[in-house]
């Protein structure tokens, strides 16, 4: 097909005649050869020119357009080897919002502005669903997981604060303990979908001989900061949470110098993408910058 472009647009087709007889025998055949598969003349040809058919000009216009497409395919492929081009499907959990995702997807963009990124607000559980099943390829989840075949990496430790309703009594302290909350209504994450922080909260109780009183379970970081502010109950959420602004909360540090909780990239083990590879990177470098200031910036 590019030898028949290549002659089909010679200035003079009569030069490309000449071409063809005296030097260039090995294209006059393959045009002649692409004349029988078609089964269409697409030259006249006589001693003193070579012109077009109807058929040869109808031909060379889709032929362009080929041409120009597999160019196209071409460097398509060439960025998407590089991670510069193609689609990357991202899980999220909603605390992530507060935290990571935002400045790390600015400056994916800004690394990786041909890549189109689809995000997917998901619990920790569904995301791990979401990998198995090839709906998205990495996400930001909250730690620690258990999932065979899934590389969990914790990237960005958070202080796990005390949330209360404005006017509590333990507003007035500087730090809440264990044994402060042990008896007061609880509004917890729900086991099946926030396995991990769920189970080091029980944990946290435990130590002082005590078991969440839980009033409400919800899903949401937003959710609960809202049924806080309402009077439910307390919570025990990531410091990321005090970014959320809203009337009738307060946050305070928990009194316990491991009560942390960590954001971990997820991604299916083995795949060397490199789109995945370049969203990893760009976590990394965000959590880094962000860890040394996150519990003050949460309290400006």
């Amino acid at each position: 097909m590019r030898y028949f472009v290549a002659v089909a647009e010679e200035q003079s087709f009569g030069g490309a005649a000449r071409r063809l007889r005296i030097s260039q025998p090995p294209l006059s055949l393959q045009i002649k050869a692409l004349e029988r598969e078609l089964g269409v003349r697409l030259f006249d040809r006589n001693t003193r020119r070579v012109m077009l058919t109807d058929s040869g000009r109808a031909f060379l216009e889709r032929a362009r357009v080929i041409l120009e497409e597999v160019e196209r395919a071409k460097e398509t492929a060439k960025g998407a080897e590089r991670g510069l081009l193609g689609k990357l499907e991202v899980g999220f959990v909603s605390s992530a919002t507060l935290s990571l995702l935002p400045p790390a997807i600015r400056l994916f963009r800004e690394r990786f502005g041909g890549v189109e990124l689809e995000l997917r607000e998901l619990t920790s559980a569904q995301q791990i669903d979401a990998l198995y099943n090839g709906e998205t390829r990495v996400g930001l989840v909250r730690l620690p997981l258990r999932a065979p075949g899934i590389h969990l990496e914790p990237v960005f430790e958070e202080r796990l604060v005390v949330a209360l309703p404005s006017g509590h009594p333990l507003e007035a302290l500087d730090r809440v303990s264990l044994e402060a909350i042990a008896d007061l209504p609880l509004i917890f994450f729900t086991r099946q979908l926030i396995p991990g922080l769920h189970a080091q909260i029980i944990e946290l109780f435990q130590r002082v001989g005590a078991f969440p009183n839980v009033a409400q379970h919800a899903v949401h970081l937003q959710t609960i900061v809202g049924l806080v502010a309402s009077g439910v109950g307390i919570s025990i959420l990531p410091s990321s949470a005090m970014r959320v602004r809203r009337e009738g909360i307060v946050y305070l540090p928990l009194d316990e110098d491991d009560a942390t909780s960590w954001l971990g990239l997820a991604w299916v083990e083995g795949d060397d993408s490199v789109l995945v590879e370049n969203f990893v990177s760009i976590v990394r470098e965000v959590a880094q910058s962000e860890a040394p200031r996150e519990f003050s910036q949460a309290q400006d």
